[in-house]
């Protein structure tokens, strides 16, 4: 048995019990999450939460925090929905965070021993399938009618007449209505063997401009059309039936995206993929369902006038290190859904402090510029005596040249406002679009900081402006830090420290006619020696995050990398608690 959930040890909660999520290859369990369930109202919250998660990944078993092997009557219940093992998993962990793990063999518990998989085997071993795909929705705008039409679709997918397609290859998978499995390659081919094979020349584009570990195959479905005549004669009577008998009822028409994932090993044949496909296309359908039965039931949307189209979005919080998904009607404000989010925070033990499931935190592998390059840093070893403090969250990389707009010699500290406002909208805490120079020139000319000339100029701008455009376009306050001198910097670490462990945000640093972003700060206590994470936005070329960390244009600088005579301000962006 494997576990890649990190957190067991680290779990600090009042709860008793928990539910455990895993999935199963080569007859081995590996554990990838868990949540904590409170029993209330009788409901069976892990049911709802199992439709968030990868497909495969299923509930496995029970987490107690305990010293003793007892298990109450409400945990029994989630033994009994166990499916993926006849074998339930039973982990106990202790006050002093002692993990004990075992297996319900005929009603006893049997101890096992366990191994933990690390974030990066993990990724290397496993592959998401993401199936992206429209479906027509029309039916009568009542919870029965939305409700019948949904599980007519369920049904239609698993019963075997509709295929899938591997985008960007020619390999189709049929079901059980088809003689053929597979087609367009070998029956026997896996998944791994068919990412390795989509091209050497894609997949070192792909190392170019990312350093995303996560590897994910897009699929798509094909509906079967049927020439049946009786059953078109069926439909025919059953609507005549409808319209004479009852008053006819409003109808809803909308195009519904199914975008659902699967977790799967490398191993695994394409013929199995199949019915892993199927699973995760009903496990989005019974999401969608639910989005629209909850607006079905809102007043004033009764006839299914105001129904709102519903929005799949993805997250792969670093916090948990799996996919949730999570569906909302399109155009409502992150504000008006706190309340849905905060109990998923509770709900999978997660911070209530910053936000992780609104919009802006959804992942993405897709973005024109480099994300995260101080990831690609080759990783050194943890020494005693050295604290390291670091961004939290993703932001993307912004300097010179980019967006064919050349700013070479003055754009630097704009550069590095833009990676600043990139992080307050990945994590969530902003929809505004990232700033160009004549957007951040043009709020300091609003504000009066600057006069009408300073529009469309050259000139530079530094921590102070930085401070004035983040309030005044998102709102964000900042704190600015004065030193006299480049050794003088080195007694603010501890306050950096502070403000990366707190905050989490990208800092900007200016100093003479420079300005660089300061992503992290290394220090040892034992020498007195600070290091710091800098993204240097004066770089000119292109976006190949290979040659950004192996020039240090993002890398660890020692202090000497600071001019010794020159004055710097820092801007450190604070964040307000929220979800």
């Amino acid at each position: 048995m494997y576990i890649s959930c990190k957190r067991l040890s680290k779990l600090d909660t009042n709860e008793p019990t928990g539910c455990l999520y895993g999935l199963m290859y080569d007859g081995t369990l590996l554990v990838v999450g868990l949540s904590l369930e409170f029993f209330e109202n009788e409901q069976k919250t892990y049911r709802q939460l199992l439709l968030q998660l990868p497909a495969e990944v299923e509930l496995c078993g029970v987490i107690k925090f305990s010293e003793t092997l007892s298990i109450e009557s409400k945990p029994k219940e989630i033994f009994q929905d166990v499916d993926i093992t006849d074998n339930p998993l039973f982990i106990v962990i202790s006050k002093d965070k002692q993990i004990k793990a075992h297996f319900l063999v005929h009603d006893k518990f049997e101890e096992t021993n366990y191994e933990v998989l690390q974030p990066e085997e993990l990724w290397k071993q496993f592959i998401h399938v993401r199936l992206n795909t429209v479906l027509p929705l029309t039916c009568e705008a009542t919870i029965a009618g939305v409700k019948n039409i949904m599980q007519n679709k369920r049904k239609k997918i698993a019963s075997g007449q509709v295929s899938f397609h591997i985008d960007g290859t020619s390999i189709y998978l049929f079901g059980v209505a088809s003689d053929v499995g597979v087609t367009g390659t070998s029956t026997e081919a896996n998944i791994g063997e068919l990412m390795d094979s989509l091209g050497p020349e894609q997949s070192s584009k792909k190392k170019k401009h990312s350093i995303n570990k996560v590897e994910i195959v897009p699929v798509n479905l094909v509906l079967k059309t049927t020439k049946d005549m009786l059953s078109d004669k069926l439909v025919k009577t059953a609507v005549k039936m409808m319209t004479t008998q009852r008053k006819p009822a409003f109808c809803i028409s909308m195009p519904l995206r199914v975008d659902t994932l699967a977790m799967i090993h490398r191993n695994t044949k394409l013929s199995e993929l199949y019915t892993v496909l199927v699973e995760a296309a009903c496990r989005s359908l019974r999401l969608l369902e639910h989005v629209l039965l909850e607006q079905l039931g809102q007043e004033g949307i009764g006839d299914g006038a105001g129904l709102r189209l519903p929005e799949t979005f993805h997250f792969l919080p670093p916090e948990i290190g799996h996919f949730i998904t999570r569906i909302v009607p399109k155009g409502i404000p992150d504000e008006s859904m706190e309340s849905d989010r905060r109990s998923l925070h509770e709900q999978l033990s997660l911070p209530q402090d910053r936000p992780i499931f609104r919009r802006g935190n959804a992942y993405t592998s897709n973005s024109a510029k480099l994300i995260n390059p101080h990831e690609a840093i080759p990783v050194q070893p943890v020494k005693p005596d050295v604290a390291v403090a670091l961004v939290r969250g993703r932001y993307t990389y912004h300097h010179y040249m980019q967006d064919n707009f050349n700013d070479d010699g003055w754009g630097c500290a704009y550069r590095s406002m833009q990676t600043i406002f990139s992080w307050f909208r990945f994590q969530g805490y902003s929809t505004n679009d990232i700033p160009t120079h004549r957007d951040i020139q043009q709020c300091l000319v609003n504000i009066g900081d600057k006069p009408s000339s300073f529009l469309g100029s050259k000139q530079w701008i530094g921590s102070t402006e930085v401070m004035f455009c983040l309030e005044t376009i998102l709102g964000v306050q900042s704190r600015i830090i004065f030193a006299n001198t480049g050794s003088e910097l080195l007694s603010y670490t501890p306050e950096l420290v502070h403000h990366f462990e707190r905050h989490g945000s990208p800092i900007m640093i200016g100093g003479g006619v420079l300005a660089h972003t300061i992503l992290g700060v290394e220090y040892n206590s034992v020498t007195n020696d600070t290091r710091y994470l800098i993204l240097d936005p004066h770089y000119t070329g292109v976006d190949d995050v290979t040659v950004v960390v192996s020039k240090g244009w993002c890398g660890w600088k020692n202090s000497d990398f600071w001019n010794k005579t020159a004055h710097y301000n820092l801007c450190l962006p604070q964040t307000k608690p929220a979800i």
